[in-house]
């Protein structure tokens, strides 16, 4: 390390925002569970990221990597363009815009500026935990670790009290916890998360953080605690992570016949609890039910939803029709009419697609934006250490074709976690 970064890890300011980004890294799993209502849930590790950006204008600069600046510089393209969309959008509106049938947050605009507010906050803090990763690895990974096991125990609390049929305790800022009826069972399945896919998707980057630290034991557990969020994705994700390990481990240190010892004990694990999932029916119902049982309402939804954002992509390719505008556009360009809504008030549409929402509110220019900062993180990773880093990544790009949103802090922490830790081992980048 140079003498100008020991003199800066020296300062106050550092060590403060040394125990920030560690309680942003703790907290990523409390997004909704300890939040505070203000028409949006605050979270903890956003107040956190304030705090270390008030730190970092003390101090006049933001501590950063030089993999992470590289990586960070389509985002910023992309937060420009987006702002050049919306305000021109502002001006003379695409014909379509609709918005009186449902609640919105803040209208069209307002929601537009929201997003990008939100994802400067995920990139401010994918620049700070990759800082941190590179300088403090053990530190950072305890406080993943240790999020993540709190949020499990949670999760399997409220599992248990469904079994128990006991009103369970529900953490400040959650009023209802999502359920899924699974046979004759109705379990609850998002911990301390909003929705079970968000909580699912954690779980999997999870895993992968913790068989990057050697800690096998957890990563089964979490895994574990995976299949308890009922997310058809995440549970395929997490399939493929685990075959990924073990068809090329990134630990190979060790005698043949131990690793052949370690692999079999690992497959015979893998049978049993397939067998279980088969024999109780999980199986059936929540992934081969969900792909291709009888029930085609959610599928044929979900076709739906992207049909619309590939409508929207065609009408206006090159830029979209604008940041967290999908919702203010669906009635125009919808496909088909087969959303039914739950509540007597509609909710705002959305594309449930990280990369069809991008086409359809970003056009070709913020979809290849984002690829090239998802190439960027993936050159990171070619390290055989990093191997169960990059087999989360190749979970995650599955999970986005059914996720809501880019701008959820965990992924974003992820991404940091990579170009962190890379910078330690000469051999990560391609």
């Amino acid at each position: 390390m140079s003498i100008g970064a020991l003199a800066y890890k020296a300062t106050p300011t550092g060590g403060v925002r040394r125990g920030l980004a560690l309680l942003v890294v703790a907290t990523l799993p409390f997004a909704l569970g300890l939040t505070i209502d203000l028409r949006f849930p605050l979270k903890i590790y956003e107040v956190a990221l304030g705090l270390a950006a008030l730190s970092c204008l003390a101090d006049l600069r933001v501590p950063s990597l030089p993999a992470a600046r590289r990586a960070a510089l389509p985002l910023i393209g992309l937060l420009g363009f987006a702002l050049a969309v919306l305000l021109v959008h502002a001006w003379a509106p695409p014909r379509g815009l609709e918005w009186s049938e449902f609640e919105s947050r803040f209208g069209p605009l307002g929601d537009g500026i929201s997003k990008i507010l939100y994802i400067t906050l995920a990139l401010f803090g994918f620049l700070l935990v990759a800082w941190q990763s590179s300088r403090d690895e053990d530190a950072v990974v305890r406080a993943w670790l240790l999020g993540a096991c709190f949020a499990s125990a949670y999760a399997w609390y409220l599992v248990l009290s469904s079994l128990a049929g006991v009103e369970p305790f529900l953490l400040p800022g959650i009023t209802e916890s999502q359920r899924v009826t699974f046979g004759d069972l109705t379990l609850m399945r998002a911990g301390p998360f909003a929705e079970g896919n968000y909580f699912g998707l954690y779980l999997v980057l999870s895993t992968a953080v913790a068989l990057y630290a050697g800690r096998r034991g957890l990563a089964l557990v979490l895994s574990a605690t995976a299949l308890t969020t009922f997310s058809t994705v995440n549970i395929l994700g997490l399939v493929i992570l685990w075959t990924l390990v073990l068809a090329r481990p990134a630990d190979r240190s060790g005698t043949i016949s131990r690793r052949v010892l370690y692999g079999a004990g690992a497959l015979m694990l893998i049978a049993a609890v397939a067998a279980a999932l088969i024999s109780t029916g999980y199986l059936q119902s929540v992934v081969l039910g969900k792909l291709t049982g009888e029930d085609v309402g959610s599928r044929l939804e979900r076709l739906n939803q992207a049909l619309t954002g590939l409508q929207m992509f065609r009408a206006h390719p090159i830029a979209g029709v604008g940041l967290s505008q999908y919702g203010y556009y669906y009635d125009r360009y919808q496909f088909v009419s087969v959303y039914l809504p739950i509540d007597p008030v509609l909710a705002k549409h959305i594309a449930n697609n990280v990369y069809i929402e991008l086409l359809a509110e970003l056009g070709l220019v913020g979809l290849l934006l984002f690829v090239a900062f998802l190439i960027q993180i993936w050159r990171q990773t070619k390290a055989p250490r990093l191997r169960p880093l990059r087999y989360g990544l190749v979970s995650m790009l599955l999970a986005l074709n059914a996720f809501p949103t880019i701008s959820v802090m965990f992924l974003w922490a992820f991404f940091g976690f990579i170009v962190g830790v890379s910078s330690r081992h000469p051999d990560a980048v391609e």
